[in-house]
């Protein structure tokens, strides 16, 4: 007897999410942890990077770490820097041990050469019996990512607050926003650099927040840390955006002003997304500390 064999070809159409359901996805999800009170989301903080004068919620959990690193840059001012630093562990970045001398902050971990940091300070820090990895400063990595490499070994991932990192030298500022972006620590969580008056949070991949600032920023500007970001959307802004690609060679999301009393809702499907805030936008330029 003779069988015969037949054999179909079926072609599969591989289920990639469409970039307007992904935005509908994570919108609804936001909104929906947005119409919670403040009360309500105290208790939902693995959702949420939580900072003095904002709060950054995502529809899925972080990392169960939290570490805020003082880097060397301008200094945070004193009230802000204690606010922040109740959130988790607190390491200073070599002359960031100058501004928590001055803010009275009692940093867990000091890792730097001391090249840059006040013989005050730096002998302070010395004085004060917490770890402390001192390294030549004759060496191929920056402080910060010495930093970012110890918080990788110890913490795996975890949110990674970045306070220190503004004012100064524009090559300092990049390798900083770039070591944050790149670091393993903050690879499969949230980052951000911060203080008083400006703000970036960094979304990478498909991600989404809801942005609930204590008083409204100044601006809010969409800057493409990755060659090109597809599927960004913004609402609760004067000039709202809905699936619009960003390049980084011409980018031109900047100076955005939020809707008072709203939410703003922030959505990118692809790339690496900085998200810009700024409270003071003629301030931010006070002397800076080396870094």
């Amino acid at each position: 007897m003779q069988v015969r064999m037949t054999f179909l070809l079926i072609p599969l159409a591989l289920a990639v999410p469409e970039p307007e359901r992904v935005w509908y996805t994570l919108a609804s999800a936001l909104r929906r942890r947005s119409e919670l009170s403040i009360e309500d989301m105290e208790t939902g903080m693995g959702n949420d990077i939580v900072l003095p004068q904002v709060r950054f919620s995502f529809a899925g959990p972080l990392p169960e770490s939290r570490i805020l690193l003082v880097a060397g840059g301008r200094p945070p001012e004193r009230r802000w820097l204690a606010r922040a630093a109740a959130g988790g562990p607190l390491w200073c970045v070599d002359s960031g041990i100058d501004a928590c001398r001055a803010g009275g902050v009692l940093p867990e971990r000091i890792i730097g050469d001391g090249d840059s940091a006040s013989s005050a300070g730096w002998n302070w820090g010395m004085s004060l019996g917490v770890p402390v990895e001192v390294h030549n400063p004759d060496k191929d990595l920056t402080d910060l990512q010495l930093a970012l490499k110890r918080a990788g070994s110890i913490y795996g991932q975890a949110t990674v607050i970045l306070t220190g990192v503004w004012g100064g030298r524009f090559d300092h500022a990049f390798s900083n926003i770039f070591s944050l972006l790149g670091s393993e620590v903050s690879g499969g969580g949230r980052c951000c650099a911060a203080d008083e008056t400006e703000v970036m949070l960094i979304l990478k991949g498909t991600d989404a927040v809801a942005v609930r600032p204590a008083e409204p920023p100044a601006v809010i500007s969409l800057l493409p840390l990755s060659a090109e970001c597809t599927g960004v959307a913004i609402e609760g802004v004067r000039w709202p955006l809905r699936e619009t690609k960003l390049k980084q060679g011409w980018p031109y999301a900047v100076s955005n002003r939020p809707v008072p009393a709203e939410t703003v809702h922030i959505a990118v499907s692809g790339g690496w997304l900085g998200v810009y805030l700024c409270w003071d936008e003629g301030g931010t330029d006070k002397p800076a500390a080396r870094a």
